[in-house]
């Protein structure tokens, strides 16, 4: 049962973690074109990483908590995205 409990944790923690690190990426600043690609792709990968696994908590049969938790987390990577591909 220990090991259920920790893996639930890790991914809400995970679920919840994505969204703000993913905002947090698209307050980097830069001209290169490499780094901009690069930190498109983490952004990208944190943001489906959320999304995935926010949708997956709101279909499934769980708390209500755990719902809120993963519209917020969809949320806040819906916004990552919208902020990064939004400039250009």
């Amino acid at each position: 049962m220990e090991s259920l409990a920790l893996l639930v944790g890790i991914i809400l923690l995970t679920m919840i973690l994505s969204g703000p690190i993913a905002i947090g990426l698209t307050f980097i600043r830069t001209t290169n074109p490499v780094v901009r690609m690069i930190r498109r792709i983490f952004v990208l990968l944190f943001s489906a990483i959320g999304i995935a696994l926010g949708a997956m908590l709101i279909i499934e049969k769980v708390a209500l908590g755990a719902k809120v938790f993963a519209l917020v987390a969809i949320l806040a990577c819906a916004y990552a995205l919208k902020r990064e591909f939004k400039r250009g």
